[in-house]
């Protein structure tokens, strides 16, 4: 099963995007976009590498993040950064999915960790959906401080398993196993690493202050 999303990787890829376009063709629109910022800050582009080394150049976490991975998998192309908890759902992905009119799917979830945190998310975008985000469909059990709540906007999708939504605790509506399940019948299948092809890790060069953790301190936190 793969690391990621409350795998052994963690806190790594407690939030992983995707967007629905060859690696090449997403990298390649994401700096561009990049690129064209007025004022952008500077970056710089590692060479591939394979999947679990780009994991460890993904890191250390930081906040504000400054370091975003992007790896292929069976077509579409996966999008990871270094924010500090795992990664921030609402990051870039989402203008370069948008520029290239595919889709985009934010995954998300945590393990619970300090006061009573977790969540398991699933947010669906792309040609067809809602304006200004283009929302096709959102899942979420998510608990804070010990509180669970459950939220679903959009229409049903033929990939979800609505029978575990009537189940009593929110919890177990929609978990890792439901998210995993979702994500292969979208055509991504996080089965094993060994299906990741090798990734590349894009480095804003900035020169604010940023709070910075090494994977073993984010693991101690949490």
């Amino acid at each position: 099963m793969t690391s990621l999303l409350g795998g052994d990787a963690s806190p790594v890829g407690w939030c992983v995007q995707f967007v629905d376009a060859p690696f090449e063709t997403t990298l390649a629109a994401h700096l561009a976009w990049r690129r064209s910022l007025p004022a952008g800050t500077p970056i710089t582009v590692s060479k591939p590498m394979p999947f679990a080394r780009a994991l460890q150049n993904l890191t250390p976490f930081e906040t504000p993040w400054t370091r975003e991975l992007f790896v292929p998998l069976d077509g579409w192309t996966a999008y990871l950064n270094n924010g500090i908890g795992g990664g921030d759902p609402s990051a870039s992905a989402y203008v370069t999915a948008n520029a290239l009119g595919v889709r985009h799917i934010v995954a998300m979830n945590s393990p619970t960790h300090g006061p009573g945190h977790s969540s398991t998310q699933l947010w669906l975008s792309g040609p067809g959906g809602a304006p200004p985000s283009m929302s096709i469909r959102t899942i979420s059990a998510h608990q804070q401080d010990g509180r669970w709540s459950w939220l679903e906007t959009g229409a049903l999708q033929s990939f979800e398993d609505a029978d575990r939504y009537t189940r009593r605790r929110v919890r177990d509506r929609f978990d890792r196993e439901a998210l995993l399940s979702c994500l292969a019948a979208l055509g991504i299948d996080l089965a094993e690493d060994a299906r990741w092809g090798d990734g590349v890790v894009v480095q804003q060069r900035v020169p604010w202050p940023r709070r910075t953790v090494t994977w073993d301190e984010a693991r101690a936190e949490v």
